[in-house]
């Protein structure tokens, strides 16, 4: 061994090389070790922060459990008639009718399977298989041209998450589906995704595309029609059948492949499918969709805003959430409206025959202005036009854009609306059960849903209208008055309030029944004073008006008198309450509101009812009533038709509204007339032509009825028309007041005689109570009305002959010296020539001729309407 100073320090210097070395090697490892380590710690926290993310990812999905995947939203709401027929849809802009799967035809499931997730009953909610056939597909072709979506992520993409393609969204649906497809049935989640599929045009579910497209329920479609259905989903604008039929071809022609592939069909029916041509009935159904009106009806526009008020006040919804459910929650309305006696109503409204002769049109002209810089700018007007030219419209919009100060380069969109005046509101009701069979809310286009409603929402003075409910009613019903009550027709002022009749002249003792047929304002007011203003005003809201206020408790209350007004339907319905012998039902326009499940949601099918007046006054009431068709101011009403008709007649002062609330043994009817800006007309009697011209269309083809006389608490008696009370000889020789019959309440009936009929001699050429100075020939004995204990006064007195007649003397020729001096002069009477007196033939008195102007007006005491 070589232990020398150089083998040494040799070794030495390779014991440090290999120290060296190895140190480095060691450092090498280590170093590559902690990369390693990293790398593994960086991969594991990687993943474990993915799945943390993921994880947090399916922490903030939707709970299973409270998902329902069942849509609620977006679907169409119908609406029927009395006999179950639809009338009209509601939707808040995408159209979708619910249809179980077992109404879907077999071939249209199968369809919609071969061409969104052939391997439906085979996964579990998730396609793998079909999720690595998409990424090939997809990576082959440099873009996305195969989805990977299931149906049952598509169930849960429609109903539970939102639309939007992100990464988190597509991770909770792939989570959620499985979940689902373990909680649901395969076939409950097909029904869910053809319900939920949208199908373009608005249209969304399968039920509603067989509806637009062909006209048909999707339980009628055939094979091709299903296909054709089938083919929409993936893009409903380039498979549109409507605008693209060609693309919705070629896309059908692949489903109906995919089926033959997928053994739902055999090539012979593929074949068969092929020959169809179901783009022809559609362009058919199209054409006939887009022409129908899609404007809601004044029926339709009232029956909405009623059940959206139930559903605020009997479901406790807010009125956003009762709009909500009605356009998009697939509720199912039940009205009462009768289409035939629609058609009528809307017939004669559009008969302008029916309507004075002069028209004017209220026009509503808007505009959108954009200007060059892009912000736009909103305009309104309104005006009067005299007719409905063009160029008087062009003439108006050229005015009013003249002061809208308009530039160049400005764009306008504008629109306008024409609406006639005069205007009208009519409503018919079943009296008995409530049920209002037709109502229109004006004449002329309607422009809009939900627009205003005149018979409704329209608040007019009800006129003369009143007289019946809050005088002669609550009279009656009271034991105040009865029919043959003589109440005096006099000058009147009550506090500081002077009523007038429309007569120039005053009839003294008068019957509450011709205070009624006659219209006489004084004799109204006077009852409201027995009755008590503050009782006349509770038997009106008793009658169900909900428009009036304490301010309206005057007495001019019973001439229409009040501060807002009260709207056709509901005058109508509390001439209905005495139609129906005295009880008062609340209009019903919809009987039932089913939801989406078929459940009853509302049921308002049972009237609300209660008792405002006595059978026997509302009886009484229409007893008198009926003379206002048969000899009183609505004469009019009851042309044509062959029923007896009750009723009364209102207008307002300055002839601005025309009022009718009538009745027949079947139906109630309130007819107005008027300007939408209140102003006056002459024709007074047309409001009256359109009410019989409806009714009697109406009632052509009903048995002749008679109204159910109840006269309980009353008895029949004979009076004097004169004073009331019992007739006797001398009554029945006054030719102008004779001996009538009415009904009395037991203790109206008269006890005693009449006394302020008496024989008097009476001038016939002055009509008056003759005096010394009337010659014998003039003076006849009749039987005149003076009360009993009256004087005669100085005005009954004949005021033609008002001295003793002396004879004139007769002209003498002059006497040479006449007179002779100192011989008195000498009369002789006897040789005096008397001239005949010249009597004058016997002229009868005539009445003042009544005045034939407004028999209804309440000259100028009612507060106008703005």
């Amino acid at each position: 061994m070589n232990y020398s100073k150089d083998s040494c320090s040799k070794k030495m210097q390779d014991s440090n090389k290999n120290t060296k070395k190895k140190k480095t090697k060691k450092a090498k490892v280590t170093t590559f070790r902690v990369i390693v380590i990293t790398l593994v710690i960086g991969l594991f926290a990687i993943v474990g922060s993915g799945l943390g993310i993921l994880v947090g990812i399916i922490k903030s999905a939707p709970d299973v459990s409270t998902i329902n995947i069942k849509p609620t939203t977006d679907y169409t709401s119908f609406v029927y008639d009395e006999n179950g027929t639809e009338i009209d849809t509601l939707s808040s802009g995408e159209n979708r009718i619910y249809a179980k799967l077992d109404q879907i035809p077999k071939h249209l499931q199968e369809a919609v399977i071969a061409i969104e997730d052939a391997r439906f009953y085979e996964h579990n909610g998730i396609d793998l298989l079909g999720i690595m056939r998409a990424i090939v597909k997809n990576l082959k072709a440099g873009e996305i041209v195969e989805g990977a979506s299931t149906i049952t992520q598509q169930v849960i993409k429609n109903n539970a998450l939102t639309s939007d393609q992100t990464f988190v969204r597509k991770i909770q649906e792939q989570y959620l589906a499985l979940q689902i497809d373990a909680l649901y049935e395969k076939d409950l989640i097909l029904e869910y995704y053809l319900n939920t599929m949208p199908l373009g045009h608005g249209t969304n579910g399968v039920q509603a595309a067989a509806k637009r497209y062909f006209g048909k329920d999707v339980s009628e479609l055939t094979l091709a029609e299903s296909v054709v259905i089938a083919g929409i989903t993936q893009a409903p604008t380039r498979y549109s059948p409507i605008r693209n039929p060609e693309n919705n071809f070629e896309k059908s022609k692949v489903i109906l492949s995919y089926m033959v592939e997928q053994g739902y069909i055999t090539e012979e029916e593929r074949q068969a499918a092929l020959l169809e041509n179901p783009y022809k009935n559609i362009q058919e159904v199209n054409n006939q969709y887009e022409q129908q009106d899609s404007v809601h009806s004044y029926f339709v526009d009232a029956v909405i805003e009623q059940v959206i008020s139930d559903l605020q006040t009997k479901k406790g919804m807010t009125a956003t959430q009762a709009n909500n459910l009605l356009f998009g929650g697939g509720v199912e309305i039940y009205t009462t409206l009768n289409q035939d006696m629609q058609k009528i109503v809307d017939d004669k409204m559009d008969d302008d025959s029916l309507f004075p002769s002069y028209k004017e049109y209220v026009i509503n002209y808007s505009a959108t202005i954009t200007k060059a810089d892009g912000t736009t700018v909103n305009k309104w007007a309104e005006g009067v036009l005299q007719s409905d030219s063009e160029a008087e419209i062009e003439n108006f919009k050229k005015a009013k854009q003249a002061t809208w100060e308009l530039a160049e380069g400005d764009t306008i969109v504008e629109s306008v609306q024409l609406v006639p005046q005069a205007q009208a509101a009519f409503v018919i009701m079943d009296q008995y059960n409530g049920h209002v069979k037709a109502l229109s809310g004006g004449r002329g286009e309607k422009y809009g849903d939900r627009t205003f409603n005149r018979a409704t929402q329209a608040k007019r003075q009800p006129g003369s209208t009143f007289k019946v409910l809050a005088s002669y009613a609550p009279a009656l019903d009271t034991g105040l008055l009865s029919p043959g009550s003589i109440i005096v027709d006099e000058p009147y002022t009550i506090g500081k309030y002077t009523p007038k009749n429309w007569r120039s002249y005053f009839k003294g003792p008068t019957t509450v029944r011709e205070g009624i047929w006659d219209s006489m304002n004084i004799l109204a007011v006077k009852a409201v004073e027995m009755v008590g203003i503050e009782t006349a005003y509770n038997y009106l809201l008793n009658f169900g008006f909900t428009t009036l206020s304490d301010q309206d408790k005057v007495y001019a209350l019973p001439l229409g008198g009040i501060t807002d007004g009260v709207t056709p339907h509901e005058l109508n319905a509390a001439y209905a309450a005495i139609a129906n012998q005295g009880s008062y039902i609340k209009p019903i326009l919809y009987t039932q509101v089913l939801d989406l499940d078929k459940q009853v949601l509302l049921d308002n099918s049972v009237p609300e009812t209660h008792t405002v007046i006595k059978a026997s006054t509302a009886s009484m009431l229409t007893d008198m009533m009926e003379d206002v068709i048969k000899i009183g101011t609505g004469g009019k009403a009851g042309v044509g038709l062959n029923m007896p008709v009750a009723g009364k007649t209102g207008t307002t002062s300055d002839n601005k509204d025309f009022i009718f609330a009538g009745y027949t043994p079947y139906y109630t009817a309130t007819v107005w007339m008027g300007y939408d800006r209140p102003q006056p007309f002459t024709n007074k009697s047309a409001h009256l032509n359109l009410w019989a011209s409806i009714m009697s269309e109406i009632h052509k083809n009903l048995p002749k009825k008679e109204f159910e006389l109840i006269t309980t608490g009353y008895t029949k008696t004979s009076i004097c028309a004169a004073s009331g009370k019992i007739p006797t000889e001398l009554c029945k020789l006054d030719p102008e007041h004779k001996i009538v019959s009415d009904y009395f309440q037991k203790n109206h009936a008269p006890t005693e005689e009449c006394d302020i009929h008496v024989q008097e001699q009476v001038c016939t050429v002055s009509g008056k109570i003759a005096t010394e100075f009337c010659p014998e020939e003039t003076v006849k004995t009749r039987v005149v009305t003076r009360t009993s204990s009256s004087q005669v006064k100085p005005e009954d007195l004949c005021d033609v002959h008002t001295q003793a007649l002396v004879p004139e003397e007769p002209e003498l020729p002059e006497l040479e010296g006449w007179p002779w001096p100192d011989e008195p002069s000498q009369e002789n009477p006897e040789e005096t020539p008397t001239p005949p007196i010249e009597t004058p033939e016997e002229t009868p008195v005539t009445p003042e001729t009544p005045s034939t102007d407004n028999p209804d007006g309440e000259n100028g005491f009612f507060i106008p309407q703005s």
